[in-house]
């Protein structure tokens, strides 16, 4: 049987339908017995992948650059708006007087210390582009587990700040990642500034698992109907493509020391 787990970034409650419907994929397309599960949290994902507790995964951007060093394969990643690659925008509630200049009032509401646009780029890109160190200049940082906890938090007046994934230059991006974790809040919040940008979210296949034949489902999703669906509800993507070795090196800059 072949062990598959999602990031938990969606929000487990939403993924209930999905699992089902991508493990039928996996199963139909790969002609084994397929297990789909979410993990509870990035740090899960990357040690169960590392430990072969899972077979192959759905895994964020830094997940990827943690594991493929020791030997695990990003077989596909995914393309959204036709780029394989992401940053983070930072949000605030419409019509709030928030500024990046005045961080001491900022309350940041974060989506998991390994979450690259919930966490990573947006503090990266804090200490760089605004030379604001968080963990001293920010009012406060809490994490939620998942894009729609922090951006429920944000709404719901607990924090001031969050981050999503968007990419540079196009605003429908930011729309669109709103809705998809947290359904009509881009009526309610907007964007402040959005961050450089990273190789985004890929296909990791572990050693025991045969990465050529994952692969080869992956990049044949727009294919089928089943596969199209999943691509618009669960990958919110277009297709996924080939991803080349060695892909993730430059997330090691935005990194933190500890993890």
């Amino acid at each position: 049987m072949l062990r598959f787990a999602l990031p938990p970034s969606l929000g487990t409650e939403r993924l209930v339908e999905q699992t089902r419907l991508l493990r039928a994929a996996l199963e139909d397309l790969l002609a084994e017995q397929v297990d789909v599960t979410v993990s509870q949290s990035y740090e899960a994902l990357t040690r169960n992948l590392l430990s072969g507790a899972v077979d192959a995964a759905h895994a964020p951007p830094f997940v990827c650059a943690q594991v493929e060093p020791a030997g695990l394969v990003v077989a596909a990643r995914a393309v959204r708006h036709g780029r394989a690659s992401y940053g983070a925008a930072f949000v605030k509630r419409a019509g709030a007087d928030v500024s990046l200049s005045r961080p001491k009032t900022l309350r940041a509401a974060w989506v998991d210390p390994r979450s690259v646009a919930g966490f990573l780029l947006p503090v990266s890109h804090l200490r760089t582009a605004r030379r604001i160190e968080p963990d001293l200049h920010l009012a406060s940082q809490t994490f939620y587990g998942s894009y729609p906890g922090a951006l429920r938090a944000l709404v719901d007046g607990k924090a001031d700040i969050a981050a999503v994934h968007a990419q540079k230059g196009n605003p429908e991006s930011i729309v669109e990642a709103l809705e998809t974790h947290l359904p009509g809040s881009s009526k309610l919040l907007e964007a402040i500034e959005v961050t450089a940008e990273v190789p985004g979210d890929g296909v990791v296949v572990g050693k025991s698992a045969d990465a050529k034949a994952i692969k080869a489902v992956f990049l044949h999703l727009p294919k089928e109907a089943l596969g199209r669906k999943l691509l618009a509800e669960l990958f919110h993507a277009e297709r996924f493509e080939a991803c080349p070795p060695a892909s993730y090196r430059a997330l090691y800059a935005v990194a933190p020391k500890d993890l």
